[in-house]
């Protein structure tokens, strides 16, 4: 499902929003899930899950066309944990 889609749904189920109403809500959405999860904090939704970060440590890597080496900086990453709720869910449409 792509963002406009989200959108679109979100509007038939609450027809008092316009479509822009929804995209704003969605974009804040996204942006405050973001920023909460830059500062290292987790963001959990009850029902659904839990959105936290995890960190790669610096290594060594090499490209494969030139071979060389190069060192890759410590990274953090976004990760989703589902809740029992969501994956009982999704058992049971299998």
């Amino acid at each position: 499902m792509t963002k406009s889609e989200l959108v679109t749904n979100i509007k038939e189920k609450i027809s008092y929003l316009s479509e822009a109403d929804c995209l704003t809500c969605i974009n804040n959405l996204i942006d405050f899930v973001g920023d909460h999860l830059s500062t290292g904090n987790k963001f959990e939704i009850r029902g659904f899950g839990t959105f936290f970060t995890k960190t790669r440590q610096a290594r060594t890597v090499r490209n494969p066309k030139t071979g060389e080496q190069i060192q890759h900086k410590t990274s953090a990453y976004p990760c989703f944990r589902p809740s029992k709720l969501l994956k009982d869910r999704i058992n049971n449409l299998a």
